[in-house]
């Protein structure tokens, strides 16, 4: 069939229309949270869109860096007896994009950490999820306390949060795996409520209590609706 000018003039706008109705579908579906694609190799900068939390810590010993893996740039944090958290402000639905989707890769564990010791309670990779209210859902790589361990919320505490063990020990040291968590369902279960929306995400390694070393990479992260793709 040959179409007229005029005829291709009318099917253009329904094309493009099409493709903003199947790019806002997938907008709808997924809500992307790193950008390490958008910042140069090295150092994070402070007009970095991932930034250090709480804001008056002290220096970091090895600052959190873009680096390349496999032809792609992650972050990468590293500690020397310290705690590094860097965050992004987002605000996110959970009700819309419950699964939050990760990839992380740990380089090196911090020796004896154990999220069931509060004296020992460190970390090689923490995914952090504050929502307004001052809580917080933390899926952990622990090196001793196996998968499904809890670290419950103090009801004392001005900041509740629960921390989550998904992965643990070195079997998968120097890989890369993928974690796909409901987080409203997580957060229902440690607070008995419904979640308000979601102001923080925030990518941690912890190696303070031990007074060790930890190494980790953070590929993608994304939170994303149950029917995503």
């Amino acid at each position: 069939m040959v179409l007229t000018s005029a005829r291709r003039r009318r099917l253009v706008p329904a094309a493009v229309l099409a493709g903003l109705l199947a790019l806002a579908a997938a907008s709808a579906e997924r809500v992307r949270v790193d950008d390490w694609d958008t910042h140069p190799l090295g150092p994070l900068g402070p007009d970095a869109s991932w930034q250090r939390y709480p804001e008056e810590s002290a220096p970091f010993k090895e600052p959190p860096a873009i680096v390349q893996d496999g032809g792609r740039p992650v972050l990468r944090l590293a500690t020397q007896g310290e705690a590094m958290r860097v965050g992004r402000g987002m605000t996110i639905d959970v009700r819309r994009t419950p699964w939050l989707a990760w990839e992380w890769k740990p380089l090196v564990l911090p020796t004896g950490g154990d999220v069931r010791d509060p004296k020992r309670n460190d970390q090689v990779g923490r995914v952090s999820v504050i929502f307004e209210g001052m809580k917080a859902v933390l899926y952990v790589w622990d090196t001793t306390a196996p998968v499904g361990a809890r670290m419950e919320p103090d009801p004392l505490d001005l900041f509740q949060r629960v921390l989550i063990v998904v992965r643990s020990g070195p079997d998968r040291l120097g890989r890369w795996s993928t974690e796909r968590r409901n987080v409203l369902e997580d957060y229902r279960r440690a607070f008995g409520e419904a979640p308000r929306g979601v102001r923080l995400i925030g990518l941690e390694s912890h190696s303070n209590d031990t007074r060790t070393r930890t190494a980790v990479l953070f590929g993608r992260v994304s939170f994303e609706a149950p029917n995503a793709k």
